[in-house]
């Protein structure tokens, strides 16, 4: 049995839904492909092949359940030279993201990665990924003087990373303003915290952390605090409370 006819566990039922047989496969694919907002030609190729292949003709909604490996094989047989190509599962991911395409699910992972077309809906399109000027780069960095913008940690401790405060998912632009650099760690917290999150990104301390970032304090300032606060017996908060409005007092 080779890697397409392995079994694969716990995979959705493949009985087209009779709602989609009424759909006509060839005009959802010319209108899907004509709005692809991808600029390079090559990747338009690449996806047309990809969704002719998780919705063959003849055949309804969901569609067949197909490996990677088949997937990689039908742009090979396309490409017809050279290397085999390597990125499509990168591909299948620009479909799902910046593309819409929200019915495309993934089963499984390595090489018993399959791929299913279990719906015809397109979300709204997101502004396509770009990498920014050096010069802008570096403007952004001499603004968060060469920081992580959540952490504060900076190279070469840390690589920072070109990040954008407000998702593209979430409908946030390339504008200079939305960027900000972040290590890598703190990127990849951002991008767990903002899977599934429906919340304001404006009022977001991983979006806006100049803002809405807890402050830090050193951890003996922090326990000269509660000691003092446990003496006066009043609680932390209210003793900071009482030191800022004195601070701010006798600055006036």
């Amino acid at each position: 049995m080779n890697e397409d006819e392995t079994q694969q566990p716990q995979l959705p039922a493949q009985n087209p839904d009779p709602t989609f047989q009424q759909v006509d496969r060839e005009q959802w694919l010319r209108d899907a492909c004509a709005g692809f907002v991808t600029t390079k030609p090559a990747n338009r190729n690449y996806y047309r092949l990809i969704l002719e292949t998780l919705w063959p003709s003849e055949h309804g909604i969901p569609g067949p359940v197909v490996s990677l490996s088949r997937l990689r094989q039908v742009i090979d047989d396309f490409r017809g030279v050279g290397e085999p190509y390597q990125d499509v599962p990168r591909r299948i991911r620009e479909l799902q993201g910046e593309e819409g395409f929200l019915g495309v699910v993934r089963f499984g992972s390595g090489k018993q990665t399959r791929y299913q077309l279990v719906s015809l809906e397109i979300s709204t399109k997101r502004e396509q990924r770009i990498k920014l000027s050096n010069e802008v780069w570096q403007k952004i960095l001499l603004k968060y003087q060469n920081r992580c913008a959540v952490c504060g940690r900076q190279p070469p401790v840390v690589r920072l990373d070109q990040d954008h405060k407000i998702p593209r998912l979430r409908g946030g632009g390339n504008e200079e303003e939305n960027w900000q650099p972040l290590c890598a760690e703190c990127n990849n917290f951002k991008s767990t915290a903002c899977r599934g999150c429906d919340l304001e990104c404006r009022n977001c301390p991983w979006a806006f952390p100049e803002q809405f970032a807890p402050i830090k304090m050193a951890s003996s300032d922090i326990q000269r605090v509660r000691n003092l606060a446990l003496k006066n017996e009043i609680s932390p908060e209210e003793l900071l409370s009482e030191i800022v409005a004195r601070y701010f007092d006798n600055d006036r």
